[in-house]
């Protein structure tokens, strides 16, 4: 009794929640095209640097295009100056902007602000609406959907003990076994089916046309940014911010605003200072700062100062 009451409907709740997240997945993943674009049209700067790395790739594409065009200086202390002459260009404009909360500041809080911007927002929205994005709307969905399908197979695994019992009580002494190898064999199926179609990480945001139109410029050498119909580059910074758009901030390409970005050069510590001494009670200082001379115990202990550079014989 247990095969149709119990059985079929772990089977049926196990395959509508694995269907119901993969069709959730597919239309996040592959949203449709509402305004479509022409075929021929050239991917902006932005675009390139969303489908490449997001919102984060955006914000650095302008500070690079900012600091190429000098109007982005970068101080003694590795933090950015606000006070250049805002752009027309929008995005630029919103990381000026930032200037606010004080004209110069750490460049990591100005991209993560400008990351959040309305200004990189619409970036974003564009390419959902031409259909090259995953629509960040959907993921909620996305997640209702591995909700609801958890919490099917956790009723699965509740009907398979509950026929695993039911047969012991009302069967032989070996009924039981048949339910269990049942669900268990249910079970392991869904979960290899969960994982062989469990898409990986996305690195990108785009969709697959987005990233094949992404992956052509990222390829192309000779690719060369078409920022909106506000800015014009001049032609010495544009090979500088098609590397930022395509490749992402390095120490090659700008590394005075990519040294900016990570807070500045990491302090080194001074190496520690070792004493070895030897069967004459005199000890070897392996400081740099005693340049490898000998010193000897302190007076207190009966044995004269050898004489080095850290303490001048005073000891």
């Amino acid at each position: 009794m247990w095969l149709p009451f119990l059985f079929l409907p772990a089977a049926l709740l196990l395959a509508a929640g694995f269907l119901g997240r993969l069709a959730a997945r597919h239309r996040m993943e592959q949203p449709r095209a509402r305004t479509p674009r022409p075929s021929r049209q050239p991917l902006t700067m932005y675009e390139v640097a969303y489908l490449r790395g997001g919102t984060t790739a955006v914000a650095e594409t302008a500070m690079a295009a900012l600091h190429l065009a000098g109007r982005l200086p970068i101080t003694a202390d590795h933090r950015l100056d606000l006070t250049g002459r805002s752009p027309r260009d929008p995005v630029q404009r919103a990381v000026l902007a930032r200037r606010s909360a004080g004209n110069v500041r750490p460049a990591a809080a100005v991209r993560d602000e400008v990351a959040g911007s309305a200004a990189v927002a619409k970036v974003a929205e564009r390419l959902v609406e031409q259909g090259l994005a995953v629509d960040p709307a959907r993921e909620k969905g996305v997640r209702e959907a591995d909700g609801f399908e958890a919490a099917t197979a956790m009723l699965a695994a509740i009907l398979g003990v509950t026929a695993v019992i039911w047969s012991a009580v009302t069967g032989g002494p070996w009924h039981w076994l048949r339910p269990l190898l049942a669900f268990a064999l249910l079970l392991c199926g869904w979960g290899v089916l969960h994982v062989l179609c469990e898409p990986r990480p996305r690195a990108r945001r785009g969709s697959p046309a987005g990233r094949a139109l992404c992956a052509r410029a990222v390829a192309d050498d000779s690719w060369e940014p078409r920022p909106d119909h506000a800015t014009r580059l001049p032609a010495r910074t544009r090979r500088s911010v098609a590397e930022v758009s395509r490749h992402g901030l390095d120490a090659v390409t700008l590394p005075a605003l990519a040294l900016a970005v990570v807070g500045g050069p990491r302090p080194v510590p001074e190496p520690p200072v070792r004493a070895a001494e030897d069967a004459g009670g005199t000890r070897s200082c392996s400081s740099p700062s005693h340049g490898g001379n000998a010193v000897s115990d302190p007076p207190s202990l009966g044995v004269g100062c050898a004489g080095c550079a850290g303490c001048g014989g005073g000891l």
